[in-house]
């Protein structure tokens, strides 16, 4: 994966979820915090975004970006046959739902503690994708007709969100979103 393709997800990560729950929302402004290192390229990138700005540039998407709320998704990807699996997961406790190894690679997909949790490892290429998403963020995405996933109901419910989203650890190469209420993100996040 290369850095220009994790800058773009970085963009699309912030609309598509992670991190946890404020225990109470509040009227503070939530930021989308990106960070992205290549060491060996010495690039570093830090984007600190607020998430109203997020809202505004998504009202402003074309429809071919944005039709009514929702972003089209390739035909592939079967949305409505996922809806369904997601609704007979719903009613489901804490459970491993998929777990593979390989080798040097282990990937899981998890239900716990309110979240759908993601972990993809390879050793072979030091890499690492964790990723946390809640199950009520799901449900707004997957709220969506058709082929459509609905990011306005999830970066709505993104206002309610604190902390991580998504950290990957490539070979040389390093990316971490989070939400948080401060404009100021601190250097070692």
């Amino acid at each position: 994966m290369n850095a220009r393709a994790l800058v773009v997800a970085a963009f699309a990560v912030p609309l598509l979820g992670g991190g946890a729950p404020s225990a109470s929302p509040s009227a503070e402004t939530a930021w989308v915090h990106v960070r992205l290192e290549e060491p060996a390229k010495q690039s570093r990138l830090r984007l600190n975004l607020p998430l109203p700005a997020v809202e505004a540039a998504l009202k402003a998407a074309p429809d071919s970006i944005a039709v009514e709320g929702g972003t089209p998704i390739t035909r592939e990807i079967d949305l409505d046959r996922l809806r369904r699996r997601w609704k007979e997961l719903e009613t489901t406790g804490n459970a491993e739902i998929v777990s593979f190894e390989e080798g040097e690679a282990r990937e899981s997909i998890s239900k716990m503690w309110g979240r759908l949790l993601i972990h993809l490892q390879d050793d072979r290429e030091s890499k690492t994708i964790d990723v946390a998403v809640p199950e009520a963020l799901v449900d707004a995405l997957f709220s969506g007709a058709g082929q459509e996933l609905n990011i306005r109901a999830a970066v709505a419910y993104l206002r309610t969100m604190r902390g991580d989203v998504l950290r990957v650890h490539d070979r040389g190469l390093a990316l971490h979103v989070w939400i948080d209420g401060s404009a100021d993100a601190p250097e070692g996040k």
